[in-house]
């Protein structure tokens, strides 16, 4: 397989290659062949993801759980629909065979699924604590940016 895909930054809504303009081979692990290229990004294009996420965060904030969910929803349903496109290119740049891969894939997807219900998990509660009225609040409120490093042996199961 000649190589097909380069896999740059994406960054504030746009697709941007890396500040380095530098690119690491991804090989097939079967074959040795590459299959793509990834940008090697550098703190600088960290720095920029993290300043636009910050950026974006107050109108995701300002978002209802619902709505948020809803935005799920719509992932999970693309999923689905490209399961089987998602697991080949797991099984190429992976290695894994297709019956693996597609159950990362779908172990992936519970992930979403959670993700989906928590409209029902973040309403809160409330609970009376003494005899003199005296309640708390439990509430749930979306903090800011995180950053996760994913395993490489299981690309799409752990987000």
């Amino acid at each position: 397989m000649t190589m097909t895909t380069t896999c740059n930054n994406y960054i504030a809504g746009r697709i941007v290659p890396p500040t380095s303009n530098q690119y690491l081979d991804v090989l097939n692990p079967a074959t040795s062949a590459p299959i793509g290229k990834v940008a090697l990004s550098t703190t600088a294009d960290v720095d920029a993801a993290v300043s636009a996420a910050h950026a974006a965060f107050p109108s995701w904030k300002s978002k209802t759980t619902k709505s948020r969910a809803a935005l799920m929803l719509k992932f999970h349903a693309l999923v689905q629909t490209h399961a089987a496109e998602l697991a080949r290119l797991i099984v190429l740049e992976n290695g894994k065979n297709l019956t693996e891969a597609l159950a990362d894939v779908a172990k992936g997807n519970e992930t979403v699924e959670y993700a989906c219900s928590l409209p029902q998990l973040s309403q809160g509660k409330i609970d009376v604590v003494s005899g003199g009225g005296i309640t708390c609040r439990d509430r749930r409120d979306p903090l800011g940016v995180i950053a996760s490093i994913v395993p490489f042996n299981f690309p799409f199961m752990v987000p």
